[in-house]
This record gives structure tokens, sequence and C-alpha cells, in this order.
């Protein structure tokens, strides 16, 4: 299996995605907050671009909630906006949940040409990892990154599902694959001192919602595996 890390979802253009599984990663807070979502029960996440494609969107699917943010506020008049606590079971089982954030729905967008196209997190690594690599093909990784640019925790996540894989099956990894995996492997011991230093991570501290940050690094809270699929964010049929 070949593996590699995309950084910036506007380098999947330049790529051929159609016989490989992608994994989308937006850690701070995007996918963390879909998979915590669809274990609490949410029957389906529709990502959006913008508020207005949130808005034609939510016109064709009919009944929705309305999840997003822009710099982590959440958007005005939305239901939700982009912290995992935000979405327990009581508010969301069953419901269908139309969500625009600032760099996540850019990058499930941008990995919709996938033979696959995965939902990953800290909190879903193993299960992601290992759903992946079930289908035979080769892997990209795709990180949102935070208003265009590199986003370190994104690739401190990358760098994690690189080790789990490696350690299971043959791998064959990029340059970029290979460095995520050896910056995970200098921050694993100081997950969340090295991730708070980042540009989202300090946003959040300002924010106050420090808990956000440690539950979006913490591994394995989940065993089920989000996939794009249709326009949709489901679960993925095992």
């Amino acid at each position: 299996m070949k593996i590699d890390v995309i950084l910036l979802p506007k380098e999947t253009a330049a790529l051929d995605l159609s016989d490989s599984v992608c994994i989308v990663l937006d850690i701070f807070r995007a996918t963390t907050t879909i998979v915590t979502a669809l274990a609490n029960g949410c029957k389906a996440i529709t990502p959006a671009l913008s508020i207005e494609d949130a808005q034609k969107l939510a016109s064709q699917i009919g009944a929705v909630l309305f999840a997003g943010e822009r710099q982590s506020i959440k958007i005005e008049g939305y239901e939700f906006g982009n912290s995992p606590f935000e979405f327990c079971k009581e508010k969301v089982t069953g419901r269908n949940i139309v969500m625009t954030t600032t760099n996540g729905t850019i990058a499930i967008k941008a990995a919709e040409k996938a033979y696959r196209t995965f939902i990953g997190s800290f909190v879903n690594a193993k299960a992601v990892c290992r759903q992946a690599k079930q289908h035979g093909k080769d892997l990209v990784i795709v990180c949102a990154g935070t208003d265009g640019l590199f986003s370190l925790e994104d690739t401190l996540c990358a760098g994690l599902l690189v080790q789990l894989l490696k350690a299971e099956c043959e791998v064959t990894l990029s340059d970029s694959a290979l460095a995520a995996l050896l910056l995970y492997a200098q921050a694993k011991d100081t997950l969340v001192e090295t991730a708070v230093q980042s540009r989202n991570g300090k946003r959040l501290y300002d924010l106050r919602r420090m808990d956000d940050v440690e539950y979006c690094l913490s591994a394995d809270l989940f065993t089920i595996v989000p996939q794009y699929i249709a326009g949709k964010i489901v679960l993925e049929n095992k």
C-alpha cells in the first residue's frame, strides 16, 4: 500500500483519486465533530461549502438542523457550531444535519472523487485505518489545513494513522507521509501541549475551549467510520 499525505485540500486538484481511498482530517474540529455526531445517532451530515450552499441543500433535503462556524465562531441562527460537545444524543439522534465550516467541509468536498472517502480523526483512528486498508487500494490522507495554510494538528493525526498502518501492513510512504510520521513520533508524548500551539489550537485556547482541544486529541473513543458518499456523510457499511 502506498500512503500519501496531502497537506492542503487544493493539492487534490492535481491528483486522480478514483482508485485511491481517502481519509479526510480536520481535527480542530470538523471531522472530530462529525464522528461524534454520527456516534450519537445522527442520521446523516451533508457538507456545504458556503452558507448559501447550505440553504440550497437544506431545501432539497427537508427537515434539517444547521451546523457551522467561521473562524471557530458559530454561525448566527444555526443550531450548532463546531464543538463536538454540542452534538449530544438528545439533539442529533435520527436527525439530518447540514454543515459548513471554514476548513473541514472544503476538504471533504475535495476528496469526493476518491474510490472511497472516509472521515478520520484521533477519536476513531484505529477504526478508520482498519476500514481503509480493507479495500486494498493506495491511501491518500487529506489534511484540511487552516485558512489555506499548513495545519499542525491535522498533520499530527496523519502521522498517527501512518504509524498504525505501518505497524499492520507493508507500506510505501511519500515524503509528506514520512514527515507526518516523524512529526507525530516526536510529539506523541506531549500531544496537547504541542497541538495547542497551532493557530487553531491558540484560537480555541483564547475562546476558553481547552475541553475541545483535549477531546479532539483523544485517541480511539469510537469504533465507527463515517463515509462520504453521494453527497452525504453516513456510517460506513461493513
